[in-house]
């Protein structure tokens, strides 16, 4: 759990890949097999085989042709190689279809990625109006608000995250951590003891604490 919070994470950790979504009205054998295939992708997107998932991606695309599913998927695999440039031209491409939102939350981890905070909580602001109750995206908005020095902001974000998924330990590790470097000791062991956690573990996330604070930029308020 203490190895969650100081970077963005990368797809799998982050959320950034979410469940599977599973036809329910399936019409002909083609479209089952279309989702069975879908599945597969993403799983091997959840277990970060990125290679592998983009060899499958090329080869459905092959069979059904341009489909925004598959670029997100694409764009998806590409961020989680590092290949940031291609990951953001596949994100650009799907701005304005149905998956705008997670497009701009991609664009959102390439910015703060880069360091480029003000940009990223742009990106990451549109994709949460758009998804107000996904969790990976208040997460990451949070957390860039944290790291831009926006603290109250911030755990606005990463409160509503957890209680929307209250075991989310992505969440629950970012909001210690805001607690942590705004010297709410109270609130952080309240948080510590409601899931168990050992006086070792909150030293370890003090620590922690205390490496974040240093990369913060100023306060600029809220």
């Amino acid at each position: 759990m203490l190895a969650l919070g100081i970077a963005l994470a990368a797809c799998g950790g982050s959320g950034f890949v979410q469940d599977v979504e599973r036809e329910t009205e399936l019409r002909s054998p083609a479209e089952a097999e279309d989702a069975i295939y879908r599945d597969l992708i993403a799983q091997l997107l959840q277990q970060e085989k990125y290679y592998a998932a983009l060899a499958h991606i090329e080869e459905h695309q092959r069979s059904v042709g341009d489909d925004p599913r598959l670029s997100l998927y694409e764009a998806r695999a590409l961020y989680g190689l590092r290949l940031d440039g291609q990951a953001k031209a596949v994100f650009l491409s799907l701005r304005g279809t149905r998956y705008d939102a997670e497009a701009h939350h991609g664009l959102g981890l390439i910015d703060a990625r880069d360091a480029e905070l003000e940009q990223a909580i742009e990106h990451f602001i549109l994709a949460v109006r758009a998804r107000p109750t996904n969790v990976a995206m208040r997460n990451d908005l949070g957390f860039a608000l944290l790291r831009a020095g926006r603290p109250e902001d911030a755990r606005l974000q990463l409160s509503t995250a957890l209680e929307l998924e209250p075991n989310n330990q992505r969440a629950r590790t970012n909001l210690m951590l805001l607690m942590l470097i705004r010297g709410d000791e109270q609130s952080a062991r309240q948080l510590a003891e409601s899931v168990g956690m050992t006086d070792r573990e909150l030293a370890q996330m003090r620590d922690q604490a205390e490496r974040l604070r240093a990369t913060i930029l100023p306060s600029t308020g809220g």
